[in-house]
């Protein structure tokens, strides 16, 4: 049974593979690997919105490297592809450059009606 169920394993992994980029851009692979970088990228700017956030409570922003990872691990996957999301690099950019949380909701797009 235990081989049977890793040969079903090898077959699917075998159907399952990403094509890859052509020399003129635009393959599948090519496509994930820039949606790979731009969750990199949002969790970066998460990891930065937990640095300059102050903690409930009254504190100043968490300053623990352990503590802002777990923090960003918590961090919703659909927030990170919301963010990957983005139409706008520049708003991602200004965000990651904010100093405190006013100048990060300054950053924020209004919402279109």
């Amino acid at each position: 049974m235990r081989l049977v169920a890793l040969a079903l394993i090898a077959v699917l992994a075998g159907g399952c593979e990403d094509e890859q980029d052509t020399p003129g851009g635009g393959g599948i692979g090519g496509a994930a690997a820039e949606k790979a970088a731009r969750k990199a990228e949002c969790r970066k700017l998460e990891e930065h919105i937990v640095r300059i956030t102050p903690r409930p409570g009254g504190g100043g922003p968490e300053t623990d490297p352990a503590r802002i990872q777990q923090l960003v691990a918590k961090v919703p996957i659909e927030d990170i592809e919301q963010c990957a999301a983005l139409q706008e690099h520049k708003d991602i950019e200004c965000m990651q450059a904010a100093g405190d949380v006013a100048a990060l909701r300054a950053c924020i797009p209004a919402k279109k009606k």
